[in-house]
Formats: C-alpha cells, sequence, structure tokens
C-alpha cells in the first residue's frame, strides 16, 4: 500500500500570517477549498521556496496535504505579490482587517466562487490603487454577500435603503447620512473595474469606515484583533 501524501493543488490569495514561537499559520483563501489553514515550522518557513510571496493579498499556486486540523504547504508558485502592504503601515493595518474579514464571515472550507472572484479583483485593483479605500469598499462587498447587509439589487429598491438605514441605526446606534445612504448604494455596485474611481468627500470614507467597523462588529459578534490594532494606531496618530 503506497504511503504518499494526498496533495492537492489550488489557486489561492493569501489572506494573513500569524507567527508562533515556533512555526507559522497561514490562512489562504482558495478557489478549489475555500478558506484554509496552513502550519508551516519555522525550520520549513527558512527553506521553502518562494515563500516571499506569502504577503496578504498576493495570488499564488499552492501544493498542499491535509494534516489533521491544518494542511501541510508542500509548494508555492508566485503569481503576483502586493508590495504596497510590505511597507507602508495604514495599508498592513487596513490589510490585515480584510483579511481577518473574511476568515470570519465565512465559513472554513466552503467553496464559494462569487466570495474567491471579489476577492481576486480587490487583489488585482490593489496593486495600483490605496488599500485603505479598497478595503471600505471590500468591506461592505463582504458584509453583502455574507448576508449581513441587503444585495446591490435589494438595495436598490422601493424600501431597500430604508430598511437596511433603519437596522443599521437600531444595530449600531447611529444615523448613515443621506450621502453615505446614496455612496452605499454605489459601493455594492462597484464591479473592481480599474478605470472605475469612486469619488467621495474625506468625510464621507470616514463615515463609511466608521460604519463598516461598527457594524461587521455588531454582525460578527466580536470585534477583530486586527481592528483592536488598526483603532490604536488611529489613536497614537492624533
Amino acid at each position: 500500500m503506497s504511503t504518499a501524501k494526498l496533495t492537492i493543488n489550488c489557486e489561492a490569495i493569501v489572506l494573513y500570517r500569524r507567527k508562533r514561537k515556533i512555526y507559522s499559520i497561514v490562512t489562504f483563501l482558495t478557489k478549489q477549498r475555500g478558506i484554509i489553514h496552513c502550519s508551516i515550522p519555522q525550520r520549513r518557513w527558512q527553506s521553502l521556496k518562494n515563500v516571499g510571496y506569502l504577503q496578504p493579498f498576493s495570488k499564488v499556486y499552492i501544493t498542499l496535504s491535509p494534516n489533521g486540523e491544518y494542511y501541510e504547504l508542500q509548494q508555492i508558485d508566485g503569481v503576483y505579490l502586493i508590495r504596497s502592504i510590505e511597507s507602508d503601515l495604514d495599508s498592513i493595518c487596513y490589510a490585515a482587517f480584510g483579511g481577518e474579514l473574511i476568515s470570519t464571515a465565512f465559513a472554513q472550507e466552503e467553496v464559494d466562487l462569487t466570495l474567491y472572484e471579489l476577492v481576486v479583483r480587490f487583489s488585482q485593483l490593489i496593486q495600483t490603487k490605496p488599500v485603505p479605500l479598497a478595503v471600505i469598499l471590500l468591506g461592505w462587498q463582504l458584509l453583502s454577500i455574507a448576508g449581513f447587509i441587503p444585495s446591490a439589487k435589494a438595495y436598490q429598491q422601493t424600501d431597500g435603503v430604508a430598511r437596511f438605514v433603519s437596522e443599521f441605526k437600531g444595530s449600531t446606534g447611529f444615523n448613515l447620512s443621506h450621502q453615505a445612504q446614496a455612496a452605499l448604494g454605489e459601493i455594492l455596485n462597484y464591479n473592481w473595474q480599474p478605470e472605475l474611481v469612486v469619488q467621495l468627500p474625506r468625510s464621507l470614507w470616514q463615515e463609511l469606515e466608521r460604519g463598516l467597523f461598527a457594524y461587521a462588529t455588531i454582525q460578527l459578534g466580536q470585534e477583530l484583533t486586527s481592528l483592536r490594532f488598526l483603532h490604536d494606531m488611529k489613536a497614537k496618530a492624533f
């Protein structure tokens, strides 16, 4: 009987890395297996080819083998690397929130091609566009796919906006301005084409960001670790 390990080839987007003392956990959103976690011992990390591609929202092809709760990462082939996240603190923090939101709002190892294609389009866009603003767009669309807010079509129906605004106020305690309500409809319809630009005043981006963070926390039933860090970073900046 063969003792060879079962291997699986996946197209994937890197979500984030959690570094421990003797190993790291890397979370991927894969096209073929959904959200998965790989445990990589530090010794293996040092010798693993193309490990530099394991940056948030980079696209890779990976070869895996099941190993209990986690997968064992056998091989990485890089497609593209999101370099802006390597050195910019704002980008690092917002990308961490985006990755953790995905892994928390959606079930592990559940294939969702709509989710995967959305995250791929996001990762392609942030190669040339600001990560923080793109994460705000992504976050609202993720909450829609997860069923926490209406779809773009339902939002635009006769009473769609009013119903959502009422629910939003009831759960978070504050109103969305009329400008934010209109912008949210635009965001839910955004298709991630590079030539399309969502042009909003800075104050409106800030309102949509606060609303996203508050509503995600309520719907998920917890404040994400990355969001606490992001709040702390912003507090220290003032």
